[in-house]
């Protein structure tokens, strides 16, 4: 299980994590803020993007994207209490965020019906296209022909600025050593998503090819032009009777990065029931260090682009009109101030480009 926080209109404050997302983010500063809706955009149906909070103004999109099993609503949301958090608690601290959730057919064994047999790459290939492309109808509406999507991928990793991890299985999970035969039996009577249940084995070839390409686009994001992105990891600390933890610890951290854990399983640790849980203060508090950088670097940006206009405006030639001068209408620079020395009348304006005055 996993979400991650991605930057779409900021710049920097003077820290060096908010330089950092300044560079890459100035275009999306320009672009007109997107308007209020009366209807929020969500696909019908579990897959696709659900916007749950949006509003004029808004500084960053934070994305939720849940796990193997899960759901884009019941992966967030505490049953007994009925808060789906992004949406009842997350949305109503951090005012200026987009919040979007987004599902895939992530049920590798089902039932009764036929399991999907998307991968991890196209499930992460929908999710970068489809969140390309709404950022892109929403920043600037029929504006999407500009560029191809290709490009409005790219322009969406450049944007990115933070990827909170929760409970992902980044070397492999438990689950998967007994979810693999339990699929193989299962396609005796329908069709199962094997394929994904394997890459999640610990050793798989494929989670690690996975993994040393996370590990470059981290390494080329820090090295081209200081676009770091930060992240930071969460872990269970409550296991199962009998099976002990889904993803152990140190399956969920990434060791040259930051990391806590949250008192769950492995699916609560993704369900809060109020603001004071100790689980969503800790999520809350994490998100809320990266909001603070985007929103400060926002008004640093406004500040630095104001007083880049006021010095424009300085610089501008005025205009100075015949009645005023006596003479042909000329544009350039006004002098204020007297001006003393020899041969300058006492009181006169004097006007021009390039004016040389000798005074001996």
């Amino acid at each position: 299980m996993s979400f991650f926080k991605k930057l779409v209109r900021s710049t920097a404050p003077d820290t060096k994590a908010g330089t950092e997302l300044l560079k890459g983010n100035e275009d999306a500063q320009n672009a007109p803020p997107h308007p209020p809706t009366d209807e929020m955009f969500s696909t019908a149906g579990d897959y696709g993007l659900q916007t749950l909070s949006e509003n004029a103004g808004d500084i960053i999109d934070i994305i939720f994207v849940h796990g193997l099993t899960g759901n884009r609503e019941s992966t967030w949301t505490e049953k007994t209490a009925k808060v789906f958090w992004p949406k009842d608690l997350l949305a109503k601290d951090l005012p200026k965020a987009r919040i979007i959730t987004f599902g895939y057919d992530a049920d590798i064994i089902r039932g009764l019906s036929t399991a999907g047999n998307g991968t991890l790459r196209d499930h992460g290939k929908a999710l970068a296209e489809d969140l390309a492309i709404r950022r892109k109808r929403t920043d600037s509406a029929l504006l999407v022909s500009r560029g191809s999507a290709q490009q409005h991928v790219k322009d969406l990793l450049e944007s990115t600025v933070a990827i909170a991890f929760m409970g992902t299985p980044h070397l492999g999970s438990n689950i998967a050593d007994w979810g693999h035969p339990i699929s193989k039996l299962s396609n005796l009577l329908r069709k199962t998503n094997s394929e994904v249940i394997g890459v999640l084995q610990p050793g798989s070839e494929m989670l690690a090819a996975v993994q040393q390409e996370f590990y470059t686009m981290l390494d080329d994001r820090s090295r081209n032009d200081s676009k770091y992105i930060n992240i930071f990891c969460f872990y269970e600390e409550v296991g199962y009777t009998g099976l002990g933890e889904i993803v152990p610890k140190q399956s969920a951290i990434l060791t040259a990065y930051p990391n806590n854990g949250i008192h769950a399983t492995h699916t609560g640790m993704t369900k809060f029931k109020t603001a004071m849980d100790a689980g969503y203060v800790r999520v809350h508090d994490q998100l809320w260090l990266w909001y603070n950088a985007v929103e400060e670097s926002q008004d640093a940006w406004k500040e630095k682009k104001d007083v880049a206009k006021r010095q424009q405006r300085l610089l501008q030639p005025v205009s100075v009109a015949e009645s005023d001068r006596g003479g042909t209408p000329y544009r350039g620079p006004v002098f204020n101030g007297p001006i003393y020395g020899r041969n300058v009348t006492s009181g006169t304006q004097v006007t021009g480009g390039t004016a040389n005055f000798n005074f001996s």
